[in-house]
This record gives C-alpha cells, sequence and structure tokens, in this order.
C-alpha cells in the first residue's frame, strides 16, 4: 500500500483546486466544531462534486484515483465476492496479476475491511502476496457493483450470501411470509450478515415504494412490515434472538441512546451513507412494549420533486377556490385530517406556488422533512428546549415575513398567536387534526378562540384523505352491482359504469399502485362569518356551507370513483355517508 507523502495539506489542496476558498473554509471549520462533521461532509452538503472532492482526497492521502464505473472489471475475480459483501465493505476487487491484488475503496484507511478482501481471497486460493489501492468514490463504486452484478434487461439479482439472510424479502407479496435465517453467532449490530440485512430491509422497502417501515416485536419473533400505498403488508420474520441487534443496528445509524429501552426516542438516518444512490431519509421513531422496543422508520426521499397544486387531485371547481385562497394577503388557511392524509404535502405545493424573489416565507415545522428551497426559510421547532410553535410564530412576526407556515396547531397559545399573526398583515398556513372542515371551525372556537376572531381570521378549510389510485395497467370498467347501490346509500346510482383493477405485476397483484387526494374546501364567506359570530352550531354551518358550493369529502371520492380514479370501496373504506 501506498502511503500519504508529506507536503500540501488537504485544505491547501482543495483551494488549489478551486473547490473552496480560504473565507468558506473558515466558515466551514466553525460548523465543523458546532455540527460535528467533516469538512469533506459539510462540502459534499453544500453541493460541491463529489469527483473532486475524492480526486483531492486521493491526491492528498497519496493515492490513485479512478472512476471504476468505466473500468474493465475480472469476472474470475469477481466471482468469488457478492455484491452486498463489496457494498457492505465498500471495496471492489479490480485486478489480479503477479500475486498482486488491485482493489477499488472509498476510503483506504479503512484496515479492517481490506483485510477482509485479502482473507477472502485468499481463502479462495488466490495467492495474494501485495496489494495495490486506488481511490473512487462510493457513488461510482455501488454504480460499479450493480453494473457487474445485473445483467442488462434483467431484475437485481437476489443475493444468498450468508445463508438465506439475503433473499428474505421477495419481489411480490405473498401471504406466507418465510423468517430470516441467521446464526445466532452473526446476531450482533456490527456482523455483516446483520448490516446487511438491516441495509436490504430499506432498500427494498424504497423500491417497493413503501412510505413506512415498521419492525415490531412479537412473543416468538420480529415481525417486519411495509406500509404501501396506505396498507400494512408483513414481509419478513426475523429471529426473535436477532431482535435486539436488528433494533441497535438502526438506532446506532440514528444516533439514539442503544442503553435506555424504556423510554419513547427519536432520531433521523442520512441512508445515502448506507447506500449513495439510495438519495432517502429515514425519521425513526421508538416505543418500548412488553416484547421489545418497536422501532418506525418514516421514509423521506430527498430527490422527491415537491408536487404541483394542479398534481395533488383537486377537481376543477376546488383547484380555482384553492389558487385564489391562497393569494390572500393576510389570514388563516388550514389543511385538516388524520395523520397521513397528505396534509404537509398540500402545504408544500401552496409554498412552492408562492414562492417568489419578492415574497418571504418562514416556516416552522416539528421536523422539517423535506428542503423546499427557494426563498423559503425553515426552521425545526424544539419544544424540549422551548421552541414551540407558537414561540416560532412569535419570533417569525419579528422577521417581516409575508407568510408563516406552523406544522400544527396543537393547542389554544398557537392558535392564538396565529390569529393574532392573521390579523396583523400576515398569511399563516398551518394544520390540524380534525375529520371535516365545517368542524375545524368549532373545533377552533371550543379550543377557546373567539368565534369573531375565527370569523375574522379564518380564509378557507382544506379537509383531506388519501385513497388508492386503480393501476392503470390492469384497469378493467364493469356495471355497479346492486350490493354494492345498497351499500353506497344512494350515492351511486344503479347501471353506473365503474372502475377495479384486477391485479398484476406492476401491482403486485393488488389492483392498485399510488394514491390520490380527495378534498372537502370550506370557503369562507359572509354568511357563514355571520352565522359563526350569532353561534351556530356545526350542522347549521355544514348546511349554508353546502348551500353556497362546498363539495363533501363524500361527494369528491364519488366523483372520483365514477372518473375511474379509485375504486368504490376505497370510497366507502374513507369517507362516511351523509344523510
Amino acid at each position: 500500500m501506498e502511503t500519504r507523502p508529506k507536503g500540501k495539506s488537504f485544505e491547501e489542496l482543495l483551494i488549489e483546486k478551486g473547490l473552496t476558498t480560504k473565507e468558506r473554509l473558515r466558515e466551514l471549520y466553525t460548523r465543523s466544531v458546532r455540527e460535528k462533521k467533516t469538512i469533506e461532509r459539510l462540502l459534499l452538503e453544500s453541493g460541491a462534486q463529489e469527483d473532486g472532492i475524492a480526486a483531492v482526497k486521493a491526491e492528498y492521502l497519496g493515492y490513485p484515483y479512478i472512476d471504476v464505473t468505466t473500468y474493465a472489471l475480472s469476472s474470475d475475480l469477481l466471482k468469488h465476492i457478492k455484491a452486498a459483501y463489496a457494498k457492505n465493505y465498500k471495496v471492489l476487487p479490480l485486478k489480479y496479476e503477479d500475486d498482486v491484488l488491485t482493489v477499488a475503496m472509498v476510503e483506504p484507511r479503512d484496515v479492517m475491511a481490506l483485510d477482509e478482501v485479502v482473507r477472502l481471497y485468499r481463502g479462495a486460493r488466490y495467492a495474494v502476496k501485495s496489494v495495490t489501492v486506488v481511490m473512487t468514490t462510493m457513488r461510482h463504486l455501488f454504480a460499479a457493483i450493480d453494473k457487474f452484478f445485473v445483467t442488462p434487461g434483467k431484475a437485481p439479482k437476489e443475493e444468498v450470501a450468508m445463508g438465506s439472510i439475503l433473499s428474505q424479502v421477495a419481489e411480490s407479496y405473498r401471504p406466507s411470509v418465510e423468517v430470516a435465517s441467521l446464526a445466532k453467532e452473526e446476531a450482533t449490530e456490527n456482523s455483516a450478515p446483520l448490516v446487511m440485512l438491516a441495509n436490504k430491509i430499506v432498500e427494498d422497502a424504497f423500491r417497493k415504494r413503501a412510505s413506512d417501515i415498521h419492525l415490531e416485536p412479537t412473543i416468538d419473533h420480529l415481525r417486519v412490515r411495509y406500509r404501501i400505498d396506505g396498507d400494512l403488508t408483513e414481509v419478513m420474520r426475523v429471529p426473535k434472538y436477532a431482535q435486539d441487534a436488528l433494533i441497535t443496528r438502526f438506532k446506532i445509524l440514528c444516533d439514539m441512546r442503544i442503553d435506555e429501552r424504556r423510554q419513547p426516542q427519536d432520531g433521523r438516518i442520512d441512508f445515502t451513507k448506507q447506500n449513495p444512490t439510495m438519495e432517502i431519509d429515514l425519521r425513526v421513531s421508538s416505543v418500548p412494549t412488553q416484547h421489545g422496543e418497536d422501532l418506525v422508520m418514516r421514509i423521506l426521499d430527498k430527490k422527491s420533486p415537491i408536487l404541483s397544486i394542479d398534481a395533488l387531485g383537486f377537481n376543477e371547481h376546488n383547484t380555482r377556490i384553492y389558487r385564489e385562497a391562497i393569494r390572500t394577503p393576510y389570514g388563516i388557511l388550514l389543511h385538516v385530517g388524520p395523520t397521513g392524509s397528505g396534509k404537509s404535502t398540500a402545504l408544500y405545493a401552496a409554498l412552492k406556488t408562492l414562492d417568489t424573489p419578492d415574497v418571504k416565507i418562514c416556516t416552522a415545522e416539528d421536523p422539517v422533512e423535506y428542503t423546499l428551497g427557494g426563498q423559503i426559510i425553515q426552521s425545526n421547532v424544539n419544544p424540549a428546549a422551548g421552541y414551540t410553535f407558537a414561540k416560532a410564530m412569535r419570533a417569525f412576526m419579528r422577521h417581516d415575513p409575508d407568510i408563516i407556515l406552523i406544522g400544527e396547531i396543537r393547542d389554544l397559545e398557537t392558535a392564538k398567536t396565529a390569529v393574532e399573526a392573521s390579523l396583523t398583515g400576515h398569511m399563516v398556513f398551518s394544520t390540524l387534526h380534525t375529520n371535516d372542515a365545517v368542524g375545524t371551525v368549532t373545533r377552533l372556537t371550543e379550543m377557546g378562540v373567539e368565534p369573531y376572531l375565527v370569523a375574522d381570521s379564518l380564509v378557507l378549510v382544506c379537509a383531506q384523505r388519501l385513497v388508492r389510485r386503480i393501476c392503470a395497467k390492469c384497469k378493467e370498467s364493469y356495471t355497479v352491482t346492486d350490493e354494492e347501490v345498497e351499500m353506497s346509500h344512494g350515492d351511486i346510482a344503479p347501471g353506473t359504469t365503474l372502475y377495479r383493477g384486477k391485479g398484476c405485476p406492476v401491482c403486485d397483484g393488488v389492483g392498485f399502485r399510488g394514491r390520490v387526494g380527495i378534498y372537502e374546501i370550506l370557503l369562507m364567506n359572509r354568511i357563514l362569518r355571520n352565522l359563526l359570530i350569532k353561534g351556530a352550531g356545526t350542522d347549521e354551518l355544514r348546511k349554508a356551507a353546502i348551500e353556497n358550493g362546498m363539495r363533501t369529502l363524500r361527494q369528491d371520492a364519488v366523483e372520483k370513483a365514477i372518473l375511474g380514479v379509485t375504486s368504490l370501496s376505497e370510497v366507502l373504506s374513507s369517507t362516511l355517508a351523509e344523510g
């Protein structure tokens, strides 16, 4: 192996190659201490090219730098190593000649990884006498591995190294779920088989478009389930003796306390560090149960584009009302519904529409899930440190914003502060956990906000749900049955043509792929404001709202079923009959 020559420092080389400046480095040093991140990591996060940073690092350490994706790999050499093994150790053997093994590495100072590779090839009867190391980027390394181990036009091969541990998450869901095979002596949080299992659980969940991963301890095993298009499906069972090690592995990745198993914890994993081809974060939550810690990981795709308002699923009527409402100069606009109903996605779409150079937008979120970019200022609240939504809003009002987003109105203090901000000339966007639009109005008054203040400040309430979208590949039409007409309570007329998915490989046989929103939009007007001030109840307000053009959740869902966007079964399971 080569050794680093004496000479210029890493920082001097970065400046010489034009990748940063002295002034910028001083800023990065300060951030490095505060955020406990390396200069290299901070440069990459700020948009510096990974190839350029890696080439400078290679020169500094005294190793050649190559792009392994353009290298002619040896099939004889690579047949002795599995893709998952190479990714885990971040190494790729390139050439064996005259008893010299040439290995590409992302981190050449990882002596343990290099020793593992040498041991592997000596065990395969290669007389390795010396090793030559070249450097590459993790992105190029993973791309080269995928290129070699995947035949063009075919799906990636399932790895079978370390027993059957890597082949347990099937490519299609099956009622019977196999148990991951893992020897007891391998069930430690840092063992290669368990690390690869943890990575594969996340990678397969992402490929299957799962929004959440659930690791649920039972009395005799650890159950792994994915939430796909709103439904949970069991995909794996991990032996009980490997449960703690697998949970601990994920807790280590998100800097949770591994010695604390009696209190709930929260964390975040930058999964790009484990697999650079997947730019995702995981928002992790742990809760103690009688059989061990239950872990739920929300998948956040960094590359997922923020949807436009037109892509949310509003019909033409609601789109026109919503677009006009968000451009109101001041007031409160609320999105309401249960957890996982798409409220944040809709609010982000609205903010991106309003993000122009002449507008200042500030957000307080718990936590910030997606970076919106543009001129939008995003802030994480921290209730444990006393930085609540209400305090954030008061701070924003001294920050000269035009638009404020508050992640959620949870209490009277936040509600009153939102009203105060709206009445002093700010447009406030937020969410609330209520079932429908009209119920939100009375909920605010029940929280303690005076009815006249709600009437003066509230602009629009959008109640929403997500329903599964019929798979476009296997969609078929049919005439509604008498039983379905009866179940719809008169919302579907006899003889109506509806649609359903037969099930195909594209949708994993379930007949649905993706989700779409259904909406109930309440636009406040003079009639509704007068009723509210007079103390009208929910039923009276709802009647007046419908008379003034409000379309209910049920009506919007039925319309989408008739248009073939979703099925009648989704309508019946996600909305209530009216009457």
